[in-house]
């Protein structure tokens, strides 16, 4: 199964302009980097070399991606405790 696809190029892209919500932001990350045993460097990488954004899309994507994750732990430490 190929992982760089025009979809998820199209993930990334968005990814990077903010445009995807939480869940699909998190859905995204766990199909075309956590299935792949890739983390957020290996994002950071390719919107570098897969896009045209720059260092603002880099940050945008990062920071999408950290708020996805620290609030989903947020919500399942409130669902265990």
């Amino acid at each position: 199964m190929e992982r760089c696809t025009e979809e998820m190029k199209l993930w990334l892209l968005n990814l990077a302009c903010g445009n995807l919500n939480d869940e699909d932001t998190l859905n995204g990350f766990i199909k075309y980097y956590v299935l792949y045993d890739f983390g957020i460097s290996r994002v950071i990488h390719d919107v570098v070399f897969h896009t045209i954004l720059g260092t603002a899309g880099v940050l945008d994507a990062r920071g999408s991606l950290i708020k996805a994750l620290n609030k989903t732990i947020q919500t399942w430490k409130e669902d265990i405790w």
